[in-house]
């Protein structure tokens, strides 16, 4: 019995051991960095993002090409600071977003930040404060996320306005009913060109065959002037075959009266066929 007991759990002490090893076989590789020039990088970042605001310039920043973004990584390298004009751009944006939103202009910087790294990337996380205040009256914050290589070219900026819980559901609420009622806006639509191409599709049939009847009436009214027409020659015949018949009678009737010398009445004569030539 005790065999059979061991026999689990030795089984289960060998998987953890596997799986133990292949979670240090994927760690990854941490890069070698210096914490004082990433700190300072980081802050030159959002200090240049800081003097850049101003309508014109985020218009500007927003509007900007291929070539521009590259002016800017130019002008940018000369302050000694190497960041990417699709980052800068980026950023730029996430920054104003979060100034004009919920955030406020940032007052304040934490000098603490916590850095991740690896053999491909370097990332910083830093708090940031704004002028603006949560519900129960402390000031906002945002978490900065700042990533670069290991030559500390900044490669992606992003703003993250922290926000309560309550906040958060009922921004996860708004989305939930916004793409809700942009399906069933979309279902709506789509419900309306059916029915319209539906309305459209039986208009052409209803006009078909109003027009086949219309044919066919027509037809039917061709046909019945042509039997009306038959029946009228038919009749005439008729007619002008009882004439002739009786001239025919009257004249075979005179022709014996006469032959006899006995008055010999038409009457007794039968026409049984009468041929046109």
């Amino acid at each position: 019995m005790k065999k059979i007991m061991k026999r689990p759990v030795l089984l289960l002490l060998t998987a953890l051991m596997i799986l133990t090893m292949t979670a240090c076989g994927k760690e990854k590789e941490s890069a070698d960095y210096n914490e004082t020039t990433v700190n300072q990088v980081t802050k030159n970042v959002i200090a240049l993002m800081q003097k850049s605001v101003n309508p014109s310039m985020a218009e500007k920043i927003a509007s900007a090409d291929e070539e521009d973004l590259k002016a800017f990584e130019s002008e940018i390298a000369s302050m000694g600071l190497g960041i990417k004009g699709e980052a800068f751009q980026s950023g730029y944006a996430s920054y104003t977003d979060a100034v004009k939103g919920d955030l406020g202009e940032i007052v304040d910087v934490a000098d603490n930040m916590e850095i991740t790294a690896d053999k491909d990337a370097i990332t910083c996380d830093i708090k940031v404060t704004g002028t603006k205040r949560f519900p129960d009256g402390s000031p906002r914050t945002a978490t900065v996320e700042i990533m670069m290589t290991k030559r500390g070219t900044v490669t992606s900026v992003t703003y993250n306005v922290d926000r309560t819980f309550g906040e958060k559901i009922t921004n996860a609420a708004l989305n939930t009913v916004l793409g809700m009622g942009t399906t069933f806006c979309l279902l709506i639509f789509i419900s309306l060109v059916i029915w319209l191409m539906g309305s459209i599709v039986q208009g052409m049939d209803r006009k078909k065959t109003q027009e086949m009847v219309a044919k066919e009436s027509a037809a039917d009214q061709v046909v019945s002037q042509i039997a009306a027409r038959e029946e009228a020659a038919k009749a005439k015949n008729t007619a002008d075959d009882n004439e002739l018949i009786a001239v025919i009678s009257a004249a075979i009737a005179a022709y014996e009266s006469e032959a006899r010398g006995v008055n010999v009445s038409p009457d007794t004569f039968i026409v049984r066929s009468l041929r046109r030539h």
